[in-house]
């Protein structure tokens, strides 16, 4: 189940941003919600839980509430610029806000590497559905390990996924991620779109402890 949230997320990070045409949004945040099904141990260790991604030219947030709100963790990117990404974990009564990032320590604890396995996208544009108000295709990332995720994408929205090397690049901005494996299947669906960001979305709040990643993968236990 850890693996999947990986990739679901991974598929959500963006690095680089892009615009498919003069009419794409820009601004704006998306609220997804996360379901689980085919391992009932997962789905109730998982709760409700809901993501929400704010965006501008600038720079993305990705809000994450796990565990009906137990967890919470959040990240804001920098357009093109992920060296300066920032982290912060809430959860069970510890709160940190992870300092020193290195470039590659992100990418190994928000998967986005795992985007490096992706060697295909197969459009289908006949596949529609109607996701949060837009008009979505279906998108099929095909993994090097001979997995794939299922996606509805719209070219609405401006901001696009791109693997850590940009080879591999989705035209469109997901609404809906299915992620399957031997353990189950997790779907991610957008629920709303605003083109208001909410205030303060992309600053971190008070009472965080600063730790480095090293410190923070010691309390946690190595996670």
């Amino acid at each position: 189940m850890k693996k999947m949230i990986q990739i679901a997320f991974a598929l959500l990070v963006i690095s680089n941003v892009g615009v498919n045409a003069q009419t794409a949004l820009k601004k704006g945040s998306v609220n997804y919600k996360m379901t689980t099904s085919g391992n009932d141990e997962a789905a109730a260790m998982m709760g409700e839980s809901t993501i929400s991604v704010h965006f501008d030219e600038k720079t993305q947030a990705t809000d994450m509430s796990m565990m009906n709100g137990m967890m919470v963790t959040k990240t804001i990117i920098p357009v093109g610029n992920i060296k300066d990404a920032r982290m912060t974990f809430d959860a069970m009564g510890m709160k940190y806000e992870i300092i020193e990032l290195p470039e590659e320590a992100f990418k190994a604890n928000s998967s986005l590497t795992d985007l490096k396995n992706a060697t295909e996208i197969v459009y289908d544009k006949k596949d529609t559905k109607e996701i949060a108000g837009f008009k979505c295709y279906k998108a099929t990332v095909k993994l090097s390990d001979g997995t794939s995720s299922v996606l509805y994408i719209t070219e609405a929205i401006a901001p696009q996924v791109t693997n850590a090397e940009g080879n591999v690049k989705l035209v469109g901005y997901p609404l809906e991620i299915k992620v399957s494996n031997p353990q189950g299947e997790m779907t991610i669906t957008a629920t709303s779109f605003s083109k208001e960001l909410p205030k303060d979305c992309f600053t971190i709040g008070e009472g965080y402890k600063k730790v480095t990643m090293e410190e923070f993968q010691k309390q946690m236990g190595g996670m």
